[in-house]
């Protein structure tokens, strides 16, 4: 994950959020590694060897877990909550988007649970040779990436225990071997590695020294290309909202983007927006995708002979107006239960088989964007059309996998503050596994959640209520 974070006379500024300077608990001494938790909505990142701190959606900067300038001091004394753990070397971050981050420590990786902020270690993750430079969570995938400077593994975050590096296992490099050789996992070599990024299709992007290389999901590495060098070690890697890749190197907020590589983020934490909790980092689209929208929707004046086979579809208006668009019947019925039922002359609707169909109450917006979907099957919805969005969808009866979609995203711009509201919402609308969803992050952050609309969930869905009391009660 990549942030444009620099210190400012022992002040953190975050470009492009603020230009105010924000007050710190202590001076940063060497502010680094940031990595966008979505459950928690905040940055978090590490200072020093010592200390994980967060930048929350107000701009604000706290200690999360650790010291800033103590380190650990024994095993017994280092896996403890919050400000009370110890670490002794921190040079890396990798939330799993469920609530948990892994941290690269030295020679083991250790994992913080965001909601009550208890470090523990993973047993078996001292690795054979070297210390950890670079960790990556794939939530694609479930995969943990670890590699040392030398080597890369996937690591067995599961494993109750075991001796060494049981947990470890290799799938690029040598743990003791060096140079540059691509191939298979026992043929490649990496001289320096500094920074590792999970991409789309269970790949890994890997910084190497001067190099940008990548582990293949049949793991086979490929150097992709040189990075352009700036008198400073690039140490950090990120994807840009646009697609593109972000190098920074360390000591300098100097940033190189890198275009045309379509490596594709894996995962929520692949992007990041300070100011507020987003499900865009989650979307990818294509130029295709976003000139046939522009096509769809600049074309909905016109005579609807002009396209073979056309249906005329009139969204919102109330009772009447509202907005046209036209498409074909096949693409309609291919991608909707509703459509194929309400176009068949036998589907048993008052008016199937017209050749037009209005949905009056609809949002006409949200419903371009699925317009798009059907056509292509890729789905991009801005956040702030995403509830009438998710509404649109379930009742044209679309395909399990697009609403499926659609809720994961609306739950990634859930806060503490909303998520009660979103339960109200998800339970008028009958949206099942969201409610069950929303309960579940409720619970798992009920210290920051504020109740203030708990009184009309009651009085709306009693049921729904007792239940949540209930799961309430019985967290731990």
């Amino acid at each position: 994950m990549f942030a444009q974070m620099q210190v400012v006379e022992g002040r953190i500024e975050v470009a492009g959020a603020t230009k105010s300077k924000l007050p710190l608990p202590a001076p940063l001494r060497d502010a680094r590694c940031p990595a966008y938790e979505p459950t928690s909505g905040c940055v978090l990142f590490a200072d020093h060897d010592a200390a994980i701190l967060q930048l929350d959606r107000s701009n604000t900067v706290s200690l999360v877990a650790g010291n800033q300038f103590t380190v650990r001091s024994g095993d017994a004394n280092s896996d403890r909550c919050g400000i009370d753990a110890r670490f002794l070397k921190i040079a890396s971050l990798a939330p799993d988007g469920q609530g948990s981050v892994y941290i690269a420590d030295a020679d083991r990786i250790r994992k913080m649970d965001v909601a009550s902020r208890q470090v523990t270690t993973l047993p078996g993750t001292t690795p054979p040779s070297g210390i950890w430079t670079g960790l990556s969570y794939d939530a694609a995938a479930g995969a943990l990436w670890a590699a040392t400077d030398r080597a890369v593994c996937v690591v067995d975050v599961t494993a109750a225990g075991g001796d060494g590096w049981r947990s470890l296992r290799l799938v690029g490099g040598d743990w003791k071997g060096t140079g540059f050789a691509d191939g298979d996992d026992s043929k490649s070599r990496f001289n320096r590695i500094t920074a590792i990024m999970a991409c789309a299709d269970r790949r890994l992007l890997v910084l190497d020294d001067t190099k940008l290389r990548l582990v293949g999901a049949n793991h086979i590495v490929n150097t992709v290309m040189e990075v352009e060098l700036q008198s400073y070690v690039p140490q950090c890697l990120g994807i840009l909202p646009q697609g593109d890749l972000a190098v920074g190197f360390s000591g300098s907020a100097h940033v190189n983007v890198i275009s045309g590589l379509q490596l594709g983020p894996c995962s929520h934490s692949s992007r990041v927006r300070i100011t507020a909790a987003t499900s865009s980092q989650q979307q990818q689209h294509s130029q295709a995708l976003v000139g046939l929208h522009r096509a769809l929707t600049a074309q909905s004046a016109s005579p609807a002979g002009e396209l073979d086979s056309a249906i005329t579809v009139r969204v919102g208006g109330g009772g009447g107006g509202g907005r046209v668009f036209l498409a074909h019947r096949s693409v309609l019925a291919a991608r909707s239960e509703y459509f194929r039922r309400r176009l068949d002359p036998a589907g048993g609707f008052a008016d199937s088989g017209e050749a037009e169909v209005s949905l009056a109450d609809a949002d006409p917006e949200a419903f371009s964007w699925l317009l798009v979907y059907m056509y292509t099957g890729e789905l991009v919805v801005p956040d702030e059309l995403l509830h009438p969005t998710v509404e649109i969808a379930a009742r044209l009866l679309m395909p399990a996998e697009c609403i499926t979609k659609l809720q994961a995203w609306l739950l990634a711009t859930v806060t503490p503050g909303s998520v009660v509201s979103e339960l109200i919402w998800a339970a008028q609308h009958d949206m099942t596994e969201l409610v069950g969803q929303l309960k579940a992050y409720l619970v798992r952050h009920r210290k920051e959640v504020v109740f203030d609309k708990l009184g009309e969930l009651g009085a709306r869905f009693p049921d729904l209520e007792a239940s949540l009391v209930r799961e309430l009660a019985g967290a731990p």
